[in-house]
């Protein structure tokens, strides 16, 4: 991979003396990391090294063929750059400032966004059950992979939506906690992702950050007074970062939030601000590039009276209370997947591996003949996957066509 030379000369001029360092570091390959549910258990990584700053979240020595893993469809890990999983420790943290160290008292969040889902349902870990979290995404195609990453976390109460930022202010709902991992240069997935070394641009950061700006006003007016903002980015230039964080400071009013993090997670403060930012740098930080800014709304926090969301829009998606049903009565898969789905309601059938991706190639499988005909939640080691519709001498396969892997 070459690097865009001006790329190379802003980083020289970020970083002086350690961008030899920083640019050696943006050459090697990048590592593999996961992060387990631990509402669905069963995901086992025996060879795998902690992440530092979140105790679901494990280094893989090598990267497996997740797609032919049906843990991985069924919900119990996600696989997740670790960098972003700090997501799932600064939610812990602001849950304890709000509550007083009550993590169980539910609160109201708001993933701006979202897609693909992994700080959504990192976030999500982190709070007590019983909270809402709405997940939204602007761009229609990216909101549909949202969906089906949450509905298969499985947590019930959360709201895809597909919507521009501007849109939820005017719904009157209010938010303890708004999350904005901003749209952005993407430089800091240059080691994984090579589009993001050929769109770079000087052009391409200006645009980004003006638009990172509009997304950050348009956040601010849905935080509830005394409630949090995290801002954060896969980029590194100080305009999309250190500097709309002075504009969030001196513009919208809010208040910087010390994030004390401990010295040994390596992940060093903003550069030449006076905000408690920080950065996630590949020559120091074991993960890929990200910045992280916590700020407050200033005013009295009270508790949110949790209910649904009112007024998400008609193109909100409900993970929760579903009662559409599709032919034949079968529950739709988000039910099936999600954590208060009442597996008494239909016979299991816990298949074998082989089984499972015929299952989630959405082949016809043929179930043992003790298992009753009819509506079948099918699973694998112990987590449901979906439904299928046992006839006796096969089963109709009920997976959603638009989820089933094509991997052989």
């Amino acid at each position: 991979m070459t690097l865009p030379s001006g790329f190379i000369e802003m980083a020289k001029n970020l970083l002086g003396d350690e961008a030899e360092s920083f640019l050696s570091a943006m050459s090697e390959s990048p590592g593999v990391a996961v992060r387990v549910n631990s509402r669905k258990p069963g995901a086992h990584f025996p060879d795998a090294r902690p992440v530092k700053w979140c105790d679901k979240g494990f280094y893989l020595p090598v990267r497996p063929v997740f797609t032919l893993d049906p843990l991985l469809h069924a919900g119990a890990y996600y696989v997740q750059d670790a960098s972003s999983m700090i997501h799932y420790e600064v939610v812990k943290r602001i849950l304890g400032i709000l509550c007083n160290e009550r993590t169980d008292t539910p609160i109201s969040l708001l993933d701006l966004c979202a897609a693909p889902g992994g700080k959504t349902t990192a976030m999500t870990d982190a709070l007590p059950f019983g909270s809402n979290v709405v997940a939204n995404e602007y761009v229609a195609k990216r909101a549909a992979i949202l969906r089906e990453n949450v509905a298969k976390w499985g947590y019930p109460f959360t709201t895809v939506t597909n919507r521009d930022s501007a849109a939820f202010a005017a719904d009157g709902n209010m938010f303890d906690v708004v999350a904005v991992d901003a749209p952005c240069s993407g430089e800091g997935m240059m080691r994984k992702d090579s589009d993001a070394v050929k769109q770079w641009s000087l052009q391409l950061i200006e645009n980004c950050a003006s638009l990172q700006r509009e997304i950050l006003t348009n956040a601010e007016s849905v935080v509830k007074p005394g409630g949090f903002l995290i801002y954060s980015t896969c980029t590194f230039n100080r305009t999309e970062n250190e500097e709309n964080v002075d504009f969030a400071v001196k513009e919208l009013g809010l208040e910087p939030v010390e994030l004390d993090f401990p010295e040994q997670w390596g992940i060093p403060r903003g550069i030449s601000t006076p905000y408690p930012c920080r950065r996630f740098m590949p020559h120091k930080t074991e993960g890929e590039g990200l910045f992280l800014a916590v700020l407050r709304k200033p005013g009295e926090w009270e508790p949110s009276r949790i209910g649904k969301v009112r007024k998400v829009s008609k193109t909100a998606r409900p993970m929760h209370g579903i009662k559409k049903t599709v032919a034949d009565n079968v529950p739709p898969v988000e039910e099936v997947l999600s954590l208060d789905f009442d597996r008494k309601l239909y016979p299991e059938a816990d298949v074998t591996l082989e089984q499972a991706l015929s299952y989630l190639r959405r082949e016809s499988i043929t179930l043992p003949p003790d298992v009753p005909k009819g509506l079948v939640t099918i699973t694998y080691m112990g987590l449901p996957l979906g439904m299928a519709k046992n006839i006796g001498s096969r089963a109709n396969n009920l997976y959603p066509k638009n989820w089933r892997i094509l991997m052989r």
